[in-house]
Parts: structure tokens; sequence; C-alpha cells
């Protein structure tokens, strides 16, 4: 698992042997729906089977169509008593920052496996050709005493991802592999089977329903701002800092990214080509965040008039940069 653009495809094709089909550097989702691998293992006694997810921030799905598509494949499996040996959790170490979607992506991460399961767990940097050892390693350990900290205080391990298949299975090998029946179900199969919570009462779901609620608060207050005519947004949160090349500063604990105002207008009122592009780039966010949460408390009414409204920005969005 992991934000878009990570690299979890790759990883996987590294795995098992497929060719490179361009998804690791692209931060347009490659992987659409559960994609699980069997394939035979070194020892030649056992096989295999890597699963590789659609990663949150998708360029078409809302966060919580993803994870309800992971929350669901992960049930049905549980339903037929297959448990995980381990969990890969990748993230770029080419990233300067790490907020916004893949701060709100970890956090729902940890949810969704809960702290029983964090020993289980492995953290994987990716991305090592595109940074300098020093940058990488300055990153890696801001990520070990910051960001995955609470993690591995409870037992997740980490390692690097050079992109090859030997440091794939290097990886693999790492995962404590015990006997099925000593396998422990994550913390999500638990409560929607176990215990018949709905997803969106589950603790991953919460965890989803407060950064999409957070996510529409922070923009209302842009919106506001706009609609009283203010150019500046210096008194907007920002949702993470910019970092110089060198610095391993990683963190920002807001949740929203503030883009600048370029909004223009004539005289007449009529908003400019630049103007629809700054207002895009501030109303597709809060549909994509609405049309989640309706989707993820099931409100079918709600959706279908978010729906169109996302169709039509998105189809705007496109044709000015025709």
């Amino acid at each position: 698992m992991g934000p878009t653009g990570a690299g979890k495809s790759t990883f996987v094709d590294r795995a098992v042997g497929r060719p490179d089909v361009g998804a690791a550097h692209d931060l347009i989702s490659y992987t659409k729906e559960i994609r699980p691998f069997r394939y035979p293992h070194s020892d030649g006694i056992r096989n295999i089977v890597l699963v590789d997810t659609p990663g949150f921030d998708d360029t078409f799905v809302t966060d919580a169509q993803i994870l309800r598509q992971i929350a669901y494949w992960l049930n049905a499996t549980y339903k037929k008593n297959i448990k995980l040996s381990g969990v890969l959790y990748l993230q770029r170490i080419s990233d300067n920052r790490v907020s916004g979607t893949p701060l709100r992506n970890y956090n729902m991460f940890k949810e969704l496996c809960g702290k029983e399961d964090f020993k289980n767990v492995i953290l994987v940097t990716t991305m090592w050709d595109e940074v300098t050892e020093e940058v990488g390693l300055a990153r890696e350990k801001e990520l070990q005493s910051d960001f995955w900290r609470s993690m591995i205080s409870l037992g997740s391990t980490i390692h690097r991802s050079y992109g090859t298949m030997e440091s794939a299975w290097k990886i693999i090998n790492s995962i404590s592999v015990v006997r099925p029946v000593q396998r422990r179900p994550l913390q999500i199969q638990r409560e929607m089977i176990d215990k018949h919570v709905p997803l969106h009462r589950t603790t991953a779901g919460r965890a989803v329903t407060v950064s999409l609620t957070g996510l529409i608060s922070g923009f209302r207050g842009i919106f506001k701002r706009r609609r009283n005519g203010r150019k500046s947004l210096s008194l907007i949160p920002q949702v993470s800092k910019s970092l110089p090349r060198r610095s391993s500063s990683l963190l920002s604990m807001s949740t929203v990214t503030t883009p600048s105002d370029t909004s223009t207008f004539s005289g007449s009122g009529t908003c400019s080509t630049e103007g629809y592009r700054g207002n895009l780039v501030l109303v597709i966010p809060v549909l994509q965040a609405a049309l989640g949460m309706a989707e993820l408390v099931r409100v079918p009414h709600l959706k279908d008039v978010i729906s169109p409204s996302l169709s039509i920005a998105r189809s705007i969005q496109v044709n000015l940069h025709c």
C-alpha cells in the first residue's frame, strides 16, 4: 500500500519479473483495482502472493471508493480464513514534504492495520535513484524519528527498495512467516467481519471522514476570502512547508494545501482563463472530498448531485489545458 506514484506496482512487477510498464515515476494512478500475483518462492517449497492496491489520491477515484475496494477485498479473503503474512507501506524518498494526501493516506493506513499488527508492517522507501545519498539519508532519518516513529516503536521495520528484483526479494524475505493459524487479521477485518461494523464507522473509515471534513473546511475559508475580494491568502494555514533541497525536514501537521491565488477578473466581472484554472484548483478537490463523504456514508441522492458537478469541472479543466 501507499500513495499514488510511490512505486507499488513497480515493486510487484520487479519481484515477479514482469516488464517495466512505466508506472513508478508517474503521479497518475496506474493500478485501478486490487491485483494479486502468485509467484514461486526461491526456496522451491511455497508460493508467495503479492497484492498490489490502488493508491489514494487517485486520478479519477475518491479516497472513500479506494478504501471500500481495499476493505472489501480484505474482508472477502478473511471470510475464506486467509490472513496476510505482512503489509508493505511504500513512500517516495524523493518527496521533500510529507503532507496533504500522503499524510492522510498514512493515517488511514495505520487505522486500517491497527496497533496490534504494526509488527507485521514493513515501511519501504522508494525512488532512491532520484536523490543523492546525502539527501536520501537525511530524509530517511527524519521519517524514522518523526513520521514513522509510532509504528517503529510498536515493531514496524524499515527497508529500502532500489527498484530491482534483488531488493524486492530482500524485503519480502524479511517478513516473519508464521503458520496460517498464528496470523492475525487486520483491525479493519476484525471490525467489519467479527464485530459487523459498517465501513464508515470503522477506525479507518472515521479517519477518512475526518480528513475529508478537514479538507472541505479548509477550502471553505479560501472561498470566503475570495468572495470578499481578497487577493492574498497569506492568513490561510499552509498544509506543508516546501523545503530546501538539502533539508531533511519532512513534516507538516496540516491537511490542506492552499494554491496561490491566480484568479483574475476583468472590469465587467468576467473570469479570465487563468482565473478559471485557479478556481478549478480549489473547486475540484472540494467536490472530490464531498463525493467521498457521500460514498462513504452511503448517501446516494447527494452523490447523484455532486458527481455531475465534478464531471463538469473536470471537463472544463481538461479543455483549459488544451
